[in-house]
């Protein structure tokens, strides 16, 4: 089993990076949440899920990356609904874990229906299947709110900007300080990286 990938983005498409590992590159399933944090040039090293598909009669291996490894955990647990397969999967990540997990959590059909691919007949499976296993991977997060997603996806693109977790969360802390609970993500790591470079 793989449990993760290191190398550089050399090229991204729709729903996929192309990581340059060695010799070798691999075109890799990304979710969109993640795939707008990424760039060409960028090193990742990132947590993946691996799958066989049967294509006709041919087995295709199927790589799915992700920016944490609780990010995996959270995709391994919906495709485990019935009829959410691997490439759906993917496409209905359009929006952090944590954010659909809380709308999970809180029966929020109006979120999962806004999701790329998901129907209403299919959300209400989701929640079936899933509602009493969200707090086993994110904890406790009944109410989500916008500025927890946002300062998760600021920590996660610092994290994938090198900068280690300890001094990602110092300046984070600051940045909170300076601009408030409610700023975006985009502001968040920007204001973060003013605030190191003064250093």
């Amino acid at each position: 089993m793989i449990e993760s990938i290191r190398g550089t983005v050399v090229d991204t498409g729709d729903s996929t990076i192309y990581l340059r590992t060695g010799p070798v590159v691999l075109a890799i399933l990304t979710p969109g949440f993640f795939l707008r944090r990424i760039s060409v040039g960028q090193t990742l090293d990132i947590p993946v899920y691996l799958h066989f598909q049967m294509e006709g009669n041919r087995m295709v291996p199927i790589i799915v990356g992700f920016p944490e490894i609780r990010d995996r955990e959270f995709f391994e647990q919906f495709i485990s609904v019935s009829g959410v397969g691997v490439k759906a999967a993917v496409k209905a990540l359009a929006r952090p874990p944590e954010e659909i997990a809380g709308a999970i959590a809180s029966e929020d059909f109006a979120y999962l229906t806004a999701l790329p691919g998901i129907g209403n007949k299919r959300a209400k499976q989701i929640v079936a299947r899933l509602q009493d296993q969200m707090e086993k991977v994110y904890g406790s997060f009944s109410a989500v709110s916008p500025g927890s997603a946002a300062l998760n996806e600021a920590r996660a693109v610092l994290r994938q900007l090198g900068i280690p977790s300890s001094e990602a969360e110092t300046l984070l802390a600051k940045t909170l300080k300076e601009l408030g609970d409610d700023a975006d993500t985009p502001s968040m790591v920007k204001c973060a990286m003013r605030i190191r470079s003064r250093k």
